[in-house]
């Protein structure tokens, strides 16, 4: 049995997937994060979990991923998620979906949530009115979710599903099925009929091509019928308002009223009052993320990575180095300079920081789950706006914070093409995790005092970065039009321990995985570089190739405050990973006193700030090329960030020597 799981943007879809399957997917409680095809095993088949939509007309590209799955994918049935909350709105992509004719079963989730607000749903009523199964649930406390199972194992339909759209309509709708047919299913013809009345441009892709004119004919002349009968000001509000008052019948009819006070809606309001407000908003947003540093850096991180920097060096080190001696590996053998000057102090460099990554990464889950990321994008909006943004890309720019990959393929939720690659162009300002250790290091060594607020400023300057040069670009390249902004809002939730812990132990995966295969590699062949020079090996690292490599290039850095070859060299190895910048400068300069020497506090701040902004790391760029589907912006995406990240640590450097 293969089921396709859909659902409005946060309405738990994710959550259900994960409780549903055996496959993890990252749960937030605001919408966006499904942005692409999931897959996951259950009890009786395979789950595939599409992204959040509101209709199956699609208006991203996201989106776009419904409308082909329901056409294209060989499965059994659907599972529609709907949120008992928000009844009304959901609804309008369930009548979509039961139109198709496959199976639909849905789960009404919230179930515990809507009776906080003193309402509660008759689920055999509103079974009976759409023609299906509806199963009542909550991702939250689990109730019901074996129902839903055992319910997947023999799906079917009550009985066919047709809504009657008026005579104008239907007499349109019959007169487009012989012209499209493709299917012998007479619901999914008739699906088709509907979904081209209403403007959904995926579908022009599976008509016959021959009877393309004559179907815009029939479309052309039902909506200037509409307009012409004031049935509605278009054929997509027309399509629209039919559904709207046969849900307000169903909602009227099946949902009741338990209790006269609506806790919830009530808690919520006072809290919002506070939270989204312009001014003290803004300062509660600034608080929030300064302790969530603090914790992080100062407080608890730090002392973590102590411990772990304290075993690798007094421990782990020494008993390799016992080891390889009991193993006869000869002091100045080349196997045991590999093993003891390239991978433990490279490896090891930045699996010490990983304590903070942790942390880091559960601060933000938790907040994530509380429902307050949606709040910081309804109240970012209005300062968005004015850079060429809208809040919808809050989303992926916050998800930058943990990688800009996925932060790339988050952007796939905005709908204006325009703005979806301004959005593409800025996310590598945004600080991935794998520029933490670079940051903790460096402040540490020179800013120890204020090492919190140090790291903050690189988040902050990012953000700055990120929307200054946004205003610049749209106002040239990615010039737009106004884009309305439209979130889902979530009630304030208490997080669930294991989703956040799940999120957090696969955000440390990743990294790690990312260690063993770019670190490992990268350290490897930068000791080579470093071993080895034109006339073999060398004694003298100045003679190497990574040293010619680094001298080359080292006077372009001058001007910024780092113009020797060890730095370098760890920016252009950083390259192909952001977390090759600190390991090949451990390799590199041998000793953290060796690194205090090279930098001055304001040269450090100085890279701190290049490293933060200067060329995405390879796979964020193989990503930029996959999600633009252009070379060229590929391209000018590498140009742009090196530019900026060059005049942005021209500025910081030349300026702060006057004040020296």
């Amino acid at each position: 049995m293969r089921y396709l799981l859909v659902g409005n943007p946060n309405v738990g879809k994710s959550s259900v997937f994960n409780l549903l399957s055996t496959t993890y997917a990252h749960v937030g409680n605001y919408g966006g994060i499904t942005v692409d095809k999931k897959r996951g095993t259950f009890k009786y088949g395979e789950i595939i979990d599409l992204p959040g939509t509101y209709s199956v007309a699609p208006n991203s590209a996201d989106e776009g991923i419904v409308t082909k799955s329901i056409i294209e994918d060989d499965y059994d049935g659907i599972i529609n998620i709907v949120d008992s909350t928000h009844l009304k709105r959901n609804l309008h992509l369930t009548i979509e979906l039961l139109e198709f004719g496959k199976p639909v079963i849905i789960g009404l989730n919230m179930m515990d949530e809507l009776k906080l607000t003193g309402k509660t749903i008759d689920l055999d009523k509103l079974s009976r009115k759409l023609k299906c199964q509806v199963i009542g649930i909550s991702a939250k406390t689990k109730s019901g979710i074996d129902e839903l199972i055992e319910t997947l194992k023999t799906v079917k339909q009550i009985e066919p599903f047709r809504f009657y759209y008026g005579k104008v309509i239907e007499e349109a709708i019959e007169s487009l099925i012989p012209l499209i047919k493709t299917s012998d299913d007479e619901n999914v013809n008739r699906w088709k009929a509907i979904q081209l009345l209403e403007g959904n441009s995926g579908l022009w892709d599976y008509l016959p091509q021959d009877n393309i004119d004559k179907v815009k004919e029939i479309v052309k002349n039902c909506e200037d019928e509409v307009i012409k009968q004031k049935i509605a000001f278009s054929l997509k509000g027309a399509i629209f308002n039919y559904r709207r008052l046969f849900i307000n019948d169903v909602v009227n009819e099946c949902l009741e009223t338990i209790s006269p006070i609506n806790y919830h809606k009530e808690v919520n309001r006072k809290i919002d009052r506070i939270i989204t407000h312009p001014f003290y908003g803004l300062i509660i947003f600034f608080l929030v993320m300064f302790g969530v540093y603090f914790l992080t850096f100062d407080l608890l991180g730090s002392v973590l990575s102590d411990l772990i920097y304290k075993f690798i060096g007094d421990y782990f080190t020494p008993f390799i180095d016992h080891l390889l001696t009991s193993i006869k590996v000869k002091d100045d053998s080349l196997l045991r300079s590999l093993i003891l000057a390239g991978v433990i102090p490279g490896v090891g460099g930045v699996i010490i920081f990983v304590p903070q990554i942790a942390i880091l990464f559960l601060m933000l889950a938790i907040i994530e789950g509380t429902g307050y990321m949606a709040r910081v994008a309804i109240m970012l909006d209005t300062l968005f706006s004015k850079f060429g943004l809208n809040g919808k890309a809050i989303v992926p720019l916050i998800t930058g914070i943990g990688c800009n990959v996925p932060a790339i393929m988050a952007t796939r939720t905005i709908e204006n093409k325009k703005e979806r690659f301004l959005t593409i162009f800025i996310i590598p300002f945004m600080s991935c995790s794998a520029r933490i250790p670079i940051y903790s290091l460096m402040a540490t060594l020179f800013f120890e005092k204020h090492r919190a607020l140090i790291i903050l400023s690189m988040y902050i300057i990012g953000t700055i970065v990120a929307l200054v040069t946004a205003k610049l670009l749209s106002v040239s390249i990615f010039k737009t039009d106004d884009n309305h902004f439209i979130i889902e809002i979530p009630p304030y939730r208490v997080p669930r321990p294991k989703n956040v812990l799940r999120h957090t132990k696969l955000m440390i995966r990743d990294f790690l995985e990312k260690a063993g295969k770019f670190i490992l590699l990268g350290t490897i062949v930068i000791w080579f570089l470093l071993t080895l020079g034109p006339n073999g090996i060398t004694l003298s690292q100045d003679s190497s190739f990574l040293a010619y490599l680094g001298k080359f290039f080292a006077p372009l850095f001058t001007p910024l405050g780092f113009g020797k070859w060890e730095a370098a060299s760890s920016l252009i190895v950083g390259f192909m990973a952001k977390e090759l910048i600190l390991s090949s400068m451990i390799e590199i300069y041998g000793d953290m006193t060796l690194i205090q020497a090279s930098f001055t506090g304001l040269s450090a701040f100085s890279f701190m700030v290049f490293s933060l902004l200067y060329l995405p790391c390879l796979a964020t760029v193989g990503v930029i090329h996959q999600e633009t589907k252009s070379l060229k912006m590929t391209l000018l995406s590498l140009l742009f960030t090196f530019s900026v990240a060059y005049v942005v640590s021209f500025c910081v450097y030349q300026v702060g020597l006057l004040f020296i």
